[in-house]
């Protein structure tokens, strides 16, 4: 489903797209908002906030485990007694579905040093864990550095000789030691940001990692992030003539270890089979405040927040399971849902807190609500979107927290994180993050002083109370929900329409017309049913055949839309058409089209989760998707609407519905690799 990225701020309701009404109900009920208003607390999201901080997080490492234990811990202290801490097999090179584990690593102390001009320590893991790069190998080295600009292509190593060196590099370390070590032979690699990346902050490191395979890990060489300051100086000498000499020396280790998940739940007292998940990750460097202590901290807020106010009799226990799974981001949420694939089939939504809890004045970053793509049209996103609206007019605030306007905006569906692993074809669990943006976020600069706990205290209201609603709903709420839908689908549906509408006003050329004609009746198909599904997904929450029948009746306003805009754009066609002097012609299948049509790709039925290229390129060679122009989400969301069901080319109308027209032989090509990867076959 898509919504627009418009911004609200404060206690205006400015609405999101045409035409509108502000007054928009709050879907919880008052008893539901006084109790989270009373017991949901920012400053004790930012406490435990603190203590995550605390832990150097790497996906598949100690540093993770013992962040897990302390939490798993606390959720017991609260009461909690299903928390578990479950672990698969994680050595970098054993796959999951399509995603390749992260390899085992322990680092025990590290320095970079300038030995000549003159001596100075540039680094020191123990003082700052970010200025080593994630599994570096160990090291005992002093020789030369070379300056190679980005470090990636042969063009940055022309006229250069780096092995046996160092060289200094801005792109991503773990390209540049493919680069520059494997390929090249130099020994290890320093990488800074460039004057350009993130102006300003000149004290600011990156957070980098190698990801290395077990195969590779003899071969892989050192490396350090340096900050920006650093790295400028180190380049400067360089251009000036300066030979520079470092030494470094790093005592690390691989091993073949486990990523590990931490699972909490509150089981639901009609359908505890079905379940509503809070899900964030645990992982990232230390202190890597809001990216994601701050998710990770309210995530464990909510949970007690959740287990008092049901203790003490302010809500009822959901009907349905609440679970809170705290992961490494895609490391351990694939391997969870391989190992739980029935308990995703009944799992109903799930909100993704990802950097939850940013400072606004300080981060620049405003609470972002990222909604579900238009293969899982859901009644998730109305349903956080109330919420989120509710909370703005409540103006909740935090003692230590700031006064900052709650600003916040809705966005369409893009990846980054957990949610993109739900909303899979072969999934379909509508799921929404919840985040922001942060200028601070990867670096050594995302500190607990970047948190506001007034801010951790509104996102956690959102997502809590979202979900408890979720998870007792019975037949009045689905009624609700399917109404508020409806209001807000006709809108969604007339934003699209008249956007495409849009593109076919502008066409002169013939050809053009009659192409721009086809994707705008293309659009309205999609779209009106894309609404058309997100109210009747609230029928899982519906068990009354009366209430089923008032939710249908409201798909009537839905349909009636969309007969008038088919009405409107071929009058408006034939008026462009007649303005520029050629026929109208009825859109059909052309010959090529028509056997498109005949061809439906079935995904493996081992084949969940979304495709991560790297295993077909692993299978097939680094030139299996030469020649492929198709990538990036509409590649996503092509994959998502394999059903077995489809036609190629109905699959490419989809697409070109949610993001712009595609040709459907560039589809046919993208599936014709998932073939030969045996990830899928056509029929």
């Amino acid at each position: 489903m898509r919504f627009r990225g418009k911004i609200f701020v404060g206690c205006l309701m400015v609405v999101f797209v045409s035409g509108l009404l502000q007054a928009e109900e709050p879907l919880a009920s008052k008893g539901l908002i006084q109790a989270l208003r009373q017991e949901v607390s920012g400053e004790r999201a930012f406490n435990y906030m603190v203590q995550i901080s605390h832990y150097d997080r790497i996906q598949a490492c100690e540093g993770w485990h013992d962040a897990a234990v302390m939490l798993q811990k606390e959720l017991e202290r609260i009461g909690y007694a299903d928390v578990e801490i479950e672990g698969w097999p994680s050595n970098g090179s054993r796959y999951y579905y399509t995603y390749r584990t992260p390899i085992g690593w322990r680092a025990k102390n590290a320095e970079l040093w300038i030995v000549s001009p003159e001596k100075k320590r540039l680094c020191s893991y123990e003082e700052i864990p970010l200025t080593l790069v994630k599994h570096s190998n160990s090291a005992d080295v002093e020789t030369e550095l070379i300056d190679v600009g980005t470090g990636v292509g042969k063009k940055a190593y022309e006229g250069k000789d780096v092995r046996g060196k160092i060289v200094l590099a801005t792109a991503y370390t773990g390209t540049v030691m493919r680069e520059a070590v494997l390929k090249r032979g130099a020994l290890g690699v320093v990488t800074w940001y460039s004057p350009e990346t993130r102006p300003g902050y000149p004290n600011m490191i990156r957070y980098t990692a190698i990801w290395p395979t077990w195969e590779e890990k003899d071969k892989i060489g050192f490396g350090f992030n340096v900050s920006k300051l650093q790295g400028w100086n180190l380049k400067k000498a360089l251009d000036e003539g300066e030979k520079i000499v470092l030494k470094a020396k790093v005592e690390a280790e691989y091993y073949d270890g486990k990523v590990e998940v931490l699972s909490a739940a509150l089981t639901g007292s009609v359908e505890p089979e079905k379940e509503v998940m809070i899900i964030g990750h645990l992982c990232h460097p230390k202190p890597s405040a809001n990216d994601n202590a701050s998710g990770s901290g309210g995530m464990l807020e909510m949970a007690r927040a959740l287990k008092e106010m049901v203790d003490n009799g302010k809500i009822d226990p959901p009907k349905r399971t609440i679970r809170f799974l705290w992961v490494p981001e895609f490391a351990g949420t694939v391997p969870y849902i391989k190992a739980h694939l029935e308990r995703m089939k009944n799992t109903l939504s799930v909100i993704n807190c990802d950097m939850i809890g940013e400072d606004l004045h300080l981060t620049g970053g405003t609470f972002n609500i990222t909604c579900t793509p238009d293969s899982v049209p859901s009644y998730l996103n109305d349903v956080v979107v109330n919420f989120t609206k509710l909370t703005d007019r409540l103006n909740l605030r935090s003692i230590n927290g700031s006064s900052h306007p709650f600003a916040y905006r809705v966005l369409p569906f893009s990846g980054g994180s957990d949610h993109y692993i739900f909303n899979d074809g072969a999934l379909k669990v509508p799921s929404v993050m919840f985040g922001h943006g942060d200028t601070f976020h990867h670096t050594s600069l995302d500190t607990p002083d970047k948190v506001d706990s007034s801010e951790l205290r509104r996102v956690c209201f959102v997502a809590l109370g979202a979900s408890y609603y979720l998870a007792s709903a019975s037949d009045e709420e689905a009624k609700d929900m399917a109404r508020l839908i409806a209001r807000n689908g006709l809108s969604r549906l007339a934003e699209d329409y008249y956007d495409s509408l849009l593109i076919l006003e502008k066409a002169q050329d013939p050809e053009k017309v009659h192409m721009s004609y086809a994707q705008v009746l293309n659009v309205i198909k999609h779209s009106s049913q894309r609404e058309l599904d997100s109210v009747l997904s609230t029928f899982v929450f519906a068990d009354d055949a009366a209430v089923k029948r008032e939710i249908r009746n409201f798909l009537g306003n839905i349909k009636n839309m969309r007969a008038s805009f088919m009405s409107d754009a071929q009058a408006s066609y034939a008026r462009l058409c007649q303005g520029i002097g050629v026929k109208t012609k009825k859109i059909s299948l052309l010959e090529d089209q028509k056997k498109l049509d005949k061809i439906i790709p079935v995904r493996n039925e081992n084949f969940v989760c979304p495709l991560e290229t790297d295993y077909v390129l692993a299978k097939l060679g680094e030139e299996a998707f030469s020649g492929v122009d198709f990538s990036g989400y509409a590649a996503y969301e092509a994959l998502n609407f394999v059903d077995g069901k489809r036609s190629v080319w109905e699959i490419a109308n989809a697409v070109s519905a949610e993001y712009g027209p595609i040709d459907p032989n560039k589809v046919l090509a993208f599936f014709k690799v998932l073939e030969k990867a045996e990830l899928l076959s056509f029929k």
